[in-house]
């Protein structure tokens, strides 16, 4: 039994699932986009600082050159050092500051006392209020590694809950702990605790979009998919413009993690007003549940059904259930029997995995460009824009193995030409980084459709599953290569242009899905492109010898019609 056929009858998109859109599933993604980078700004470190000096006075504030700092060497600029100042001491014989500091130029000692910061940027963050700078300049970004790995483990987690408890339950108690957290981040009397509240935090990061995104693909009909997939990642993308601006006001950290979790205080009445998908309900046996939402949807939808097509409805489901009984039980080592499917499985997942490191890391590395940080931020997340209606256009005219060979090695050649274009030309910078950016997000969706076409169905949603957990890694490890670009500005971008580049070359290797029909059995999955040639590598097309090998198409529209927005079905 299809859900997919009931949602034909009761409306594919009516207003029932209009209203829940509106008031439901588009809401968290906004939450989800705003707490999701927002420890990008609250950890952030300004771009100048210097040792304070005590006897100085009102001096420290106003500008390090009135300190007589010793000059350090930066990309072959001579600058004051921010982490030492000489050796000396004050007198008060003298209301002059030169007067009344006499220097040993030839000792440079540590800062003792703290630091001033510069607070053209950022009035107030954990770095500047904590001193972790210099010895300690590798503690923010320690944080924001934490606060990932709480999203790799939240990913795994949700993804098992989901499932087991359902999608309401598990996006509630997700959406309750970031909102606990969020509040509870401002009251962090020290790093460490701090840090543990973040890695909760970072469970929910994942859960908090991803399922409203799942249920609003559920509860929607195949021919609607792709503009409901396309909206909710347009929000998605508002949401993360929405905290650059806000952090652009909100110039202390406070202020600014309160305004992007309050704002949600009323998503606590979710428990009471959402409904649970349908979809969900109907895998689990709960038919009569299933069907209360089904009433409720062709009712608010106008669909004239009568009793005798719910009855009937209740019979399919029943007798569909006594036949999955009998079928055969897949595991996720199935993906990694045969060689073929074993080694299209090895490449979307080394794919995926880059993507995420890649397009993560980009966002993390924005605040070492040179620029404002928010400003260039927000540049960073409208790039974003024309990417949607440009793969929407161009997916199912040049195929989604060229799309993605070419926009991640064209996304990791403008990283690299970033790297070689001297810092202090930051239009050039910018520019290239952008369209780096652009193809960057081409890619990441890109790699989502062709992962959820290349799967057979009977593991589609386990390979999609092993695909995001091994994909978090990546995201784990991007704010740790972002922070070598504090040493060394061109290394990061390196390392993420050969990345992706290598990406694009894997995605060479795919098999051609576009007009394929998607493989539902191991076996089919097995002989879809395994008969691939060289020449069928090489040939840049929306058609090569793998389309020909598999067997029906009806989960054509689950996967070719979402653009790479929708999840598997589970």
């Amino acid at each position: 039994m299809d859900f997919d056929d009931v949602l034909l009858e009761v409306g594919e998109f009516g207003r029932y699932q209009q209203l829940l859109l509106i008031f439901f599933l588009l809401p968290p993604q906004l939450s989800g986009s705003f707490h999701g980078f927002v420890q990008m700004f609250i950890v952030a470190v300004p771009g100048d600082y210097w040792c304070r000096v005590p006897q100085a006075g009102l001096f420290n504030s106003s500008s390090p050159h009135m300190l007589d700092l010793p000059l350090e060497l930066v990309d072959g600029k001579a600058e004051h050092s921010k982490c030492s100042t000489f050796a000396g001491q004050f007198s008060n014989i003298s209301t002059n500051l030169a007067d009344q500091r006499q220097l040993n130029r030839n000792v440079t000692i540590p800062c003792s006392d703290g630091w001033n910061y510069d607070r053209s940027e950022y009035e107030t963050s954990i770095a500047m209020d904590w001193d972790l700078v210099c010895d300690h300049s590798f503690l923010p970004t320690l944080s924001v590694f934490i606060h990932t790995i709480g999203t790799l483990l939240g990913t795994v987690i949700s993804g098992y809950l989901t499932d087991q408890i359902g999608r309401k339950m598990t996006f509630y108690i997700a959406a309750m702990i970031q909102l606990t957290a969020g509040v509870a981040t401002v009251f962090s009397p020290n790093f460490i605790v701090f840090c543990v509240i973040r890695f909760l935090h970072g469970l929910t990061i994942v859960p908090v979009w991803l399922i409203p995104l799942i249920m609003a693909l559920e509860f929607t009909g195949p021919s609607k998919r792709a503009p409901v997939g396309t909206t909710v990642a347009l929000v998605f993308t508002f949401g993360v413009i929405g905290l650059g601006g806000l952090a652009y006001l909100l110039r202390t950290w406070v202020s600014l993690q309160l305004a992007v979790t309050l704002p949600f205080v009323f998503m606590i009445g979710y428990y009471w007003w959402m409904p649970e998908s349908p979809r969900w309900l109907m895998s689990r046996g709960r038919f009569a549940e299933m069907l209360r939402i089904v009433r409720k949807m062709a009712k608010v939808n106008r669909a004239q059904l009568s009793e005798e097509y719910f009855e009937e409805l209740l019979i399919k489901c029943q007798k569909s259930q006594t036949e999955a009984t009998s079928e055969r039980k897949y595991v996720i080592m199935d993906l990694f029997r045969t060689p073929n499917l074993r080694r299209k499985s090895c490449l979307i997942i080394f794919n995926s995995f880059a993507n995420y490191a890649v397009y993560s890391g980009l966002n993390f590395f924005i605040p070492h460009l040179g620029g404002n940080d928010h400003i260039d931020f927000i540049y960073g997340a409208l790039i974003e824009l024309p990417a949607y209606p440009a793969m929407y256009f161009a997916l199912n005219r040049f195929g989604r193995r060229v799309l993605l060979m070419f926009s991640m090695l064209l996304g990791g050649a403008f990283l690299i030409a970033t790297a070689l274009v001297p810092s202090e030309n930051h239009l050039a910078v910018i520019l290239l980084f952008l369209t780096s950016k652009f193809w960057m997000t081409f890619s990441f969706f890109v790699t989502d459709l062709v992962a959820s076409e290349l799967f057979p169905t009977v593991l589609r949603g386990a390979g999609a599953s092993l695909t995001q957990t091994v994909s978090t890694i990546g995201l784990c490890l991007s704010p740790l290569i972002a922070h070598l670009g504090t040493h060394s500005l061109w290394l990061p971008l390196v390392i993420f242009g050969v990345l992706g580049m290598i990406g694009g070359l894997a995605a060479l290797l795919l098999p051609e899905t576009m007009n394929a029909n998607l493989p539902e059995t191991l076996e089919e999955a097995e002989e879809f492109g395994k008969d691939m040639t060289w020449k069928d590598y090489l040939k840049f097309g929306g058609h090569t010898n793998s389309a020909a090998v598999c067997g029906d198409d009806r989960n054509m529209g689950l996967a070719t019609e979402a653009t790479g927005m929708l999840p598997p079905d589970t």
